[in-house]
């Protein structure tokens, strides 16, 4: 074997002989230089290892690998081997993480698995009965678009970042100047969504999350734009005051109005009739038009919710006594004798569950001369109204669900499967039905154009 102090100039004047060879570098003990027939040089080190076996380990081409590159790189090798490293196993390993990398789903396919896994939760259900995309997926979607085609194992926490940080908002106008809002969002939703990937926090426990795990990165770093963004203040504080009630009740009707230029059959419209119903419950959209008429205990006038939004633990239930009003309208309804166990008490005109509700709202600002209130804000003007009337906060708090009730009273889990809300006694009336009562009473009041709603016994 030829030895040559090797230098750049030595190995660029290296042409083809037709046959391979091989060179060692008089400088650095192990160090070869590989010329193949064809004339390509590469580089490869010899040295024994921990256990004084000779072994060989490729280091890289020439001149991609620089001569420098090549020495530096065989001196570290040469460490390894004689630490007891397994050169050969960890390449392996580097490549099999690279394959690993390429066979990954991409990001947009990851989100397709987690909204096919968390499809129960609301923002990760489709977003209507004639689309497959979701709430959280859109949003996702436009603020990580630079992302969604790379496979999920070669984005680094770096890539998310600037994809947050830098997102513009489609349209610009005087109300809202940035996109952080929606910046804010996406980092929130996709977050457990790498977590659930990963296997990470709520994650962690076998069964949990993904099978099998993928080494994607985390969000914890990535700073949330809206924490640091004067324009968005966090808590919606909108409140329907009793002019706009005055204005709006009258048109919360079945069968609906015929407002806005809508060409549903008026019979076959529930929305304005299920807005009036959040009111009367307090209860969120998404619940009310998941109801079923199996959900409702006509005898003991209770809704029993199989499933109410929950901020801790897991999935919950509720069940909410109704006031006589509240009963009213859903008597005034086709499927209060005609419906199905499970058929839902507010459908679509195809029996599906309701939408469009932006088409609905729009028609009822244009008709009433209101605006900027939302669905949700029917509930926050259900609660503000019952603490007008002096309905003690504790009962507000439970009919608003926001926590276990037995939680709330600090009792045990027992005490659930001895307290029911049922009625024994027929003369005896439940906190909660009393509290919507002067809810509904104070409604009616209002719609009937009552100078105040203190009027309310």
């Amino acid at each position: 074997m030829t030895k040559t102090a090797l230098t750049d100039a030595y190995l660029r004047k290296l042409k083809p002989t037709g046959k391979s060879q091989t060179i060692s570098d008089a400088a650095m003990t192990g160090l070869r230089a590989r010329i193949s027939a064809k004339g390509k040089i590469s580089f490869a080190l010899q040295a024994r290892d921990a256990s004084n076996e000779l072994k060989t380990v490729t280091l890289g081409q020439y001149p991609e690998m620089s001569l420098k590159q090549a020495r530096d790189e065989a001196a570290r090798r040469r460490l390894e081997l004689k630490a007891g490293v397994d050169v050969t196993a960890e390449k392996r390993r580097k490549r099999a993480a690279v394959q690993g990398a390429k066979d990954a789903p991409t990001l947009r396919e990851l989100l397709r698995e987690y909204e096919a896994a968390f499809g129960e939760k609301k923002v990760w259900a489709p977003a209507g009965p004639k689309t497959e995309r979701t709430q959280a997926g859109r949003v996702v979607e436009r603020v990580f678009e630079p992302l969604l085609d790379k496979p999920v194992l070669t984005i680094k926490v770096e890539a998310f970042a600037k994809c947050v940080n830098n997102y513009k908002p489609v349209r610009l106008t005087e109300e809202k100047k940035s996109a952080n809002g929606q910046a804010s969002k996406a980092r929130a939703y996709l977050a457990p969504l790498l977590d659930w990937a990963a296997g990470r926090k709520s994650y962690a426990k076998l069964g949990a999350g993904r099978v099998p795990k993928l080494e994607v990165a985390s969000l914890d770093a990535v700073h949330d734009p809206a924490t640091t963004d004067p324009s968005i203040t966090g808590m919606r504080k909108r409140v329907l005051t009793q002019v706009e009630l005055e204005k709006i009740l009258p048109l919360l009707k079945y069968p609906a109005p015929q407002i806005g230029g809508m060409k549903i059959d008026a019979a076959q419209d529930f929305r304005p009739i299920a807005l009036r119903f959040m009111l009367y419950t307090a209860a969120r959209r998404e619940e009310v038009v998941a109801m079923r008429w199996r959900d409702l205990d006509r005898k003991n006038c209770v809704w029993r919710k199989p499933s109410v939004k929950s901020t801790k633990g897991g999935a919950r239930g509720q069940d909410l006594p109704l006031s006589g009003a509240a009963i009213d309208i859903l008597r005034s309804l086709p499927g209060w004798d005609q419906g199905k166990p499970e058929e839902l008490v507010f459908p679509n005109s195809v029996g599906g569950k309701l939408g469009n509700w932006t088409r609905i709202q729009t028609a009822i600002y244009e008709e009433t001369g209101t605006s900027d209130w939302n669905r949700h804000d029917l509930r926050r003007t259900a609660a503000t109204l019952m603490k007008e009337l002096h309905v003690p906060l504790s009962e507000v708090e439970r009919i608003l669900a926001h926590k276990e009730p037995l939680q709330a009273e600090n009792l045990g889990g027992a005490a659930s499967h001895y307290l029911h809300v049922t009625k024994i006694m027929t003369n005896s009336r439940d906190p909660q039905e009393e509290a919507l009562s002067r809810l509904a009473d104070a409604f009616e009041l209002i719609e009937a154009g009552a100078e105040t709603a203190s009027d309310v016994p």
